[in-house]
């Protein structure tokens, strides 16, 4: 884990989010990757992007918002 970053766990998928580089993962606990995604974030630690999946899932976005970070209702 890098300095400074925050890890979370869902009941189907882990991740992290550094707020120094501004990024963030995720993955599924059974498919790992294939059902992951990268994260990103502007400077004042609002969802920017992500990518890996068609639809970021509910409980990323649920996580990401109980880190205390924005994830705007584009993402749901």
């Amino acid at each position: 884990m890098a300095a400074g970053a925050m890890k979370y766990q869902t009941k189907n998928f882990y991740g992290e989010i550094n707020p120094e580089t501004h990024r963030g993962w995720f993955e599924h606990e059974e498919l790992g990757d294939e059902y992951g995604g990268s994260l990103w974030f502007d400077n004042n630690m609002n969802l920017t992007d992500y990518d890996g999946v068609i639809e970021l899932p509910k409980e990323v976005i649920q996580a990401i918002r109980d880190l205390g970070f924005y994830v705007g209702e584009e993402f749901e």
